[in-house]
């Protein structure tokens, strides 16, 4: 019996302290990329305000993009791509905003800006990805990886988006 509080003394301390650890991390995560393209405001904005373009140069393009709503750009428009639901929630004055509701985790807010680039006669886009997170201490954790998983494919897709340009 004694070494039954022991182990179940130690576990009780050993959570709290994981947990106390992980509300030291943020209760937020962003992860931001941008690229320049060769290509005028309207071009790029017509890329990616239109959810049936984005199989086009998405990092997710293998999964098939089912249409769940009459209309595919506009606050409204909404797309299932594989086991996430996307939906635009703005999209004014070269600002696209959505939510990706995936079935594991919390709702992630992404959104471009795109500008006249300054350096360029082209446009530049700044992507973003912000995700918040519960008090779960596996969240806050696993949640510093985001950078790692979600960067690396955005960089694709700016890749593949450059490289469809390019050909048309």
């Amino acid at each position: 019996m004694k070494y039954l509080k022991l182990a179940v003394f130690s576990i009780g301390s050993l959570f709290l302290l994981i947990t106390c650890i992980g509300l030291l991390f943020p209760s937020q995560v962003t992860v931001i990329r941008s690229a320049s393209f060769n290509q005028p405001v309207d071009s790029v904005y017509a890329m990616l305000h239109n959810i049936q373009n984005w199989q086009k140069w998405l990092f997710d393009s293998t999964h098939p993009v089912q249409l769940l709503t009459p209309n595919s750009s506009g606050p409204g428009a909404a797309v299932q791509i594989g086991s996430s639901r996307i939906t635009i929630t703005h999209d004014s004055a070269y600002y696209i905003e959505s939510t990706w509701h995936g079935s594991r985790s919390n709702d992630q807010i992404c959104g471009w800006q795109l500008t006249q680039d300054s350096n360029t006669p082209g446009t530049l886009v700044k992507w973003h990805y912000t995700q918040h997170l519960d008090w779960y201490p596996w969240e806050r954790v696993g949640a510093v990886l985001n950078e790692k998983i979600l960067g690396p494919s955005m960089d694709s897709s700016f890749a593949h988006l450059k490289k469809y340009f390019e050909t048309e």
